[in-house]
């Protein structure tokens, strides 16, 4: 215990020793320490702490600063901080040039020790550019500054570089402290100029990049041109110029007077136009285009001038008589003077100065006191062909304007538009007698009947008008007043008397001619004579009445028709008694009914033949290599009703005696009816010749055929050939092919499937030669084998033969058809395979063929060809 106790004590005396040997005076420490260097505006702080052996012992501790100033100061942007016993900060808030200096830190400690301590607070500048513009236009041309305004604290060392390369003073870049001076620059000069400054103490480096374009001040290359503009249209002056940047163009007029936005113009700042909307004489001038941008300006002039459209000052309508000499006088002003010239309205073209082709037009010019044009066209010997319209046109650079004059023609009356000088009246019916004079002026018209004037007072001849068109309206009471009457027309320039006469009229007298011209099933149509009498009227119209042989007449059917139609009755009962009359009409009434007709109408039958819509008579040629539109009329049907049309056409060529020769097989078509009456035949050839045949068909049959021979048109694209396309030879050519009849005819090539083709045929003749080596040394091999079965099929066709040569009367009483016929029946033709159509005489005849061939020795036909009308 005791041992420990003086080993504390020992440790204690060793620490009390230690301290004493490290204790130093008493002093104050800055940190940190000696001095402090900040950027303007930056925040500063700096601590004070006394280094003593008990804190507590400091008093009286301060700040003070540059020039023993207070702290904290007025405006409190520097102040105290207490740390705690024998500490003491000092806090400036943003640091300026002002707060730079030395700061001391004071205390007393113990109360008799003074202690001091400073430190140096100093600021810097970073590098800055301030407003040095990073884009700048020095104008071509001209001792250019490219500016670089840079500070810093300390001052920087600055250096320049142009596109990446280093840029040093010569005779024409001097480097400045505030840029860089370009001499004359020029175009060539633009680019990118970087600006260094480099401050060491600070360890700084920064720049700025300034983008160099050389304007280039505006010079007009395109000068606005004097020019002219039609008053009340609009002009347009174009002002162009070079310059960079792009220049922007403005107008004004011989006022100085800014013409964009203004009523009446309008200027394009782009492109450089002005427009003058809507001339007027008072627009015109002298105009200023200035082209401008931030480099300079540059202007230029042009006088616009306005012409003004003629403007027609007198134009009078005249009258003169026949014969007369007339006088046009026409008066225009204008800017520039106006040229005149006439013409009539119905003519073609104008009259020309001097004498014209009519001698007796005569035109001349001449200008009046006031400077306007004058035009006179004069007519000698006015013709009544001179009255109408006429123009006067007032011509010049400002426009064109037309006046309108009328030259009216007096001339004495005549009857020439009258209308007719034949009147009609019936069963007293009134009439109104009708004369129309022409005349200018108008006419007076009287009237007279027989040489004397009509009587006033009688009540059955009454005026109803005096001119120009006279009315006379009659009563025909009698005879008297039937006859020749006459108008008297009358104006100041002669009288003219005309006649014109008053008949009595009647219904026509009946039908004597009337003649069947065509009966079918159903229709039937007349052929009608007018008759004898018409009644002083032309025949209008023929009427009918119809019925059944046992009907009343009550109960007839009745039709008309207008005279020179087709009378044709439609709709008629087949193989039914019909009895007919006929009545004729006029503008007076229809006549009474002619004598009886009787006719008995056909059986219903097959149709009659259509009517094919052709061009021409004879050869159709068609516009088109590959198609022909077949086109035609539905006939009539007979009775029975047609359920459609047959198409049929083939190949033909000319036999040399003015007929045509069949080429290939005939391709049938059918076109269901009701429906179209038209069909589209397709893939002919071209340049040949087509025979068409068209029927129509009903439950009955066929109609006779309608025919047609068309030609195609020539193919331009087609392979020439020796043979015409369509000649026999070319079609015999296409057959031997292999082609369908009416395919376009290809030229052979020879291909590889030919070369290989004939190769394996040369194969197949050597094994067929050696076939019959075999055949006729050993009578063996393939042609032996088949001789053998030659011989015994022949056996059976003989047998086959006297079979059908001792059965002719068919294979049962009553049957229609034989087995053959069961078989074949349904095999229709196709399109590309004829049509074989057979009877009794053509078995015979191939039976008979068989048998001599057999005499012979020849294989005979081995097709027998039966129809199911006649027996086998």
């Amino acid at each position: 215990m005791r041992t420990r106790n003086v080993q504390q004590l020992m440790l204690l005396v060793f620490l009390q020793l230690f301290q004493v040997i490290l204790a130093q005076e008493p002093r104050l420490l800055i940190q940190p320490d000696g001095q402090i260097s900040k950027s303007l505006g930056e925040t500063v702080y700096v601590s004070c702490r006394a280094e003593v052996s008990d804190p507590n012992l400091v008093t009286e501790m301060r700040w003070t600063g540059p020039g023993s100033n207070e702290i904290p100061n007025y405006d409190r942007t520097i102040e105290i901080i207490e740390d705690g016993p024998g500490s003491l900060g000092l806090y400036i808030q943003k640091l300026r040039e002002e707060d730079t200096g030395t700061y001391n830190c004071s205390a007393v400690y113990a109360g008799n020790q003074n202690l001091m301590s400073s430190i140096q607070v100093m600021s810097f500048v970073k590098i800055d550019f301030g407003d040095t513009p990073s884009h700048q236009t020095p104008i071509v041309g001209t001792d250019a500054l490219i500016k670089c305004l840079v500070t810093s604290s300390p001052s920087p060392v600055i250096d320049w570089l142009k596109d990446g390369r280093p840029l040093r003073t010569d005779e024409r870049h001097i480097i400045q402290q505030d840029g860089v001076l370009v001499r004359g620059i020029t175009e060539g000069d633009e680019g990118v100029y970087r600006c260094r400054a480099r401050v060491a103490l600070l360890g700084a480096l920064d720049s700025r990049d300034i983008q160099v374009e050389v304007y280039v001040p505006p010079k007009i290359t395109t000068r606005p041109q004097d020019t002219s503009g039609v008053e009340k249209e609009a002009v347009t002056f174009q002002c162009v110029a070079e310059g960079k940047p792009a220049p922007k163009y403005s107008w004004v007029d011989d006022q100085s007077r800014p013409l964009g936005g203004q009523e009446g113009y309008y200027v394009d700042e782009v492109k450089g136009e002005l427009t003058v909307l809507d001339l007027r004489p008072d627009q015109a001038g002298t105009y200023r285009c200035t082209a401008t941008n931030p480099a300079g300006n540059d202007v230029a002039e042009a006088q616009l001038r306005v012409l003004t459209k003629p403007k027609l000052e007198q134009f009078l309508n005249i009258t003169v008589p026949v014969a007369g000499n007339a006088e046009f006088r026409c008066v225009f002003s204008g800017d520039p003077r106006p040229n005149i010239s006439f013409q009539k309205e119905t003519s073609v073209e104008p009259f020309y100065d001097g004498i014209n082709s009519d001698a007796r037009i005569e035109v001349e010019q001449t200008v009046d006191d006031y400077g306007n044009s004058v035009g006179i066209m004069k007519i000698s010997d006015v013709k009544r062909s001179d009255d109408g319209l006429y123009t006067c046109t007032g011509s010049s650079g400002g426009g064109e304007t037309i006046g309108w004059g009328h030259i009216t023609v007096q001339f004495a009356p005549t009857f020439e538009k009258q209308p007719t000088d034949e009147f009609w009246s019936w069963e007293q019916e009134k009439v109104n007698l009708t004369c129309v004079a022409s005349s200018i002026p108008n006419a007076t018209i009287q009237w007279y009947i027989r040489n004397e004037e009509i009587p006033q007072r009688d009540p059955n001849l009454r005026v109803l008008a005096l001119g120009p068109t006279g009315v006379l309206e009659v009563n025909p009471l009698d005879n008297s007043y039937f006859g020749t009457y006459t108008c008297q027309a009358t104006n100041e320039l002669g009288v003219v008397n005309h006649d014109v006469t008053l008949k009595q009229v009647h219904k026509p007298g009946p039908v004597t001619s009337v003649k069947v011209d065509k009966i079918t099933a159903t229709t039937i149509t007349w052929r009608i004579l007018e008759p004898h009498d018409n009644g002083g009227r032309p025949i209008t119209s023929f009427l009918v009445q119809y019925k059944l042989r046992n009907m009343a007449w009550d109960d007839a059917e009745a039709s008309s028709w207008t005279k020179g139609s087709a009378y044709t009755l439609e709709r008629l009962l087949p193989k039914e008694h019909y009895v007919f009359r006929f009545a004729a009409k006029n503008e007076v009434g229809i006549s009474e009914w002619s004598g009886e007709k009787s006719e008995q109408m056909p059986e219903v039958t097959v149709p009659e033949e259509p009517l094919i819509f052709v061009n021409d008579e004879g050869v159709n040629f068609v516009p088109y290599t590959d198609h022909y539109d077949l086109q035609w009329k539905t006939p009539l049907d007979n009775g029975d009703p047609i359920n459609y049309f047959t198409v049929i056409y083939y190949q033909v060529v000319e036999d040399g005696s003015g007929g045509w020769k069949t080429l290939g097989a005939k391709i049938e078509k059918t076109v269901e009816f009701p429906g179209v009456t038209t069909y589209q035949i397709q893939k002919l050839r071209p340049d040949t010749h087509y025979r068409i045949e068209l029927r129509a068909h009903n439950s009955i049959g066929y109609s006779s055929p309608a025919e047609l021979v068309i030609k195609t048109a020539h193919d331009p694209h087609a392979p020439v050939s020796d043979d015409a396309p369509g000649t026999a030879s070319n079609h015999l050519s296409n057959r031997a092919t292999g082609s369908p009849a009416g395919a376009p005819y290809t030229e052979p090539t020879l291909g590889i499937g030919i070369v290989v083709g004939i190769v394996i045929i040369g194969a197949l003749v050597l094994l067929i030669i050696l076939d019959l080596v075999c055949f006729f040394c050993r009578d063996a091999g393939v042609t032996a084998s088949l001789v053998k079965a030659v011989a015994s099929k022949e056996k059976d066709k003989e047998a086959m033969i006297d079979n059908v040569k001792n059965n002719s009367n068919g294979f049962s009483k009553g049957s229609d058809s034989s087995p053959l016929d069961s078989q074949e029946k349904d095999k229709e033709p196709s399109e590309t395979t004829p049509m074989i159509h057979g009877d009794t005489g053509d078995k015979a005849a191939i039976l008979k063929e068989e048998e001599e061939a057999k005499m012979q020795g020849q294989d005979g036909p081995q097709v027998v060809v039966v129809t199911k009308d006649s027996p086998v």
